[in-house]
Parts: structure tokens; C-alpha cells; sequence
């Protein structure tokens, strides 16, 4: 008979469980600001980038489909909480931009989340959460 390791001891099986928790609270938390975790995540990189950022770029980013960019896009824009303009360098390319609104919004839907997250995350200490945080860049990057 072989042995089994626990499920509990897989690495990828807690990453899971652990994003889908925090993906769950993240939802609750921006569900009032009428965002979703994409949207929201979308939103938050166009506000980061003062120059705006390319459709493929954002895609990119958020390791989606270009083809799941544009319906988020599409939303964020009729919202008017970004812009998409041509961008100068490749005509061919989209470039978006936060609006006033979207960076008013984006900076109430992070102190949503950080709330949320710190009710979450509060076992860790704070130390623990910069560890966490430092090893999950390793990982992505």
C-alpha cells in the first residue's frame, strides 16, 4: 500500500482554497460599489499606469484572453470610469485610461478590500501577510 499525503499538505490545494476565500470576501466587499473582482482588478491596473496601459497589456496583466478584455473594458468605459483612446505609438492598439471617477471608485473598492482582507488575513500578524505577500510575488513573477 502506498502512501498518501494529506490533501491539506498540497501547496497548490491551499493556494486554492485561500484565493478562493479571499475571491469570495473580495466579491462581497465590491458588490456594493457595483464592481466584480475582474472588473475591479481591471480598473485598479488602469489606475496605476498614469499614461493608461494597452488592451494586451491589461489582458496580460491579469492572465486572461485578450477576447475576455474587451467586455470588461466595454463595461468600465460605459460607466465612464476609463477611457480607451488610440495609442500613439501603434495605431492599432487601444490604450486605457482611468477617469477622476474610476480612480474615486478604485480608491474606495481598495479600502473595501483591505478591510476584508485584513479580517482574513489577521491570524498571519502583520508580519506573516508581509511574508505571504513576498512569496506570492516569487511565485508570479
Amino acid at each position: 500500500m502506498t502512501d498518501i499525503a494529506p490533501l491539506s499538505d498540497d501547496i497548490g490545494f491551499l493556494l486554492t482554497r485561500a484565493g478562493t476565500s479571499l475571491t469570495a470576501a473580495a466579491k462581497t466587499a465590491l458588490a456594493p460599489l457595483d464592481l466584480r473582482v475582474r472588473s475591479y482588478s481591471a480598473l485598479a491596473l488602469a489606475c496605476e499606469h498614469s499614461g493608461g496601459l494597452g488592451q494586451r497589456q491589461l489582458a496580460e496583466e491579469l492572465g486572461l484572453d485578450p477576447s475576455q478584455i474587451v467586455a470588461l473594458v466595454d463595461d468600465l468605459e460605459v460607466r465612464e470610469l476609463i477611457t480607451r483612446r488610440v495609442d500613439p505609438t501603434d495605431r492599432r492598439n487601444k490604450r486605457i485610461d482611468a477617469t477622476d471617477a474610476g480612480r474615486e471608485l478604485c480608491v474606495d473598492a481598495q479600502r473595501a478590500l483591505a478591510s476584508t482582507q485584513t479580517n482574513i488575513l489577521s491570524t498571519l500578524g502583520d508580519q506573516g501577510v508581509r511574508e505571504l505577500r513576498q512569496a506570492l510575488r516569487m511565485i508570479v513573477d
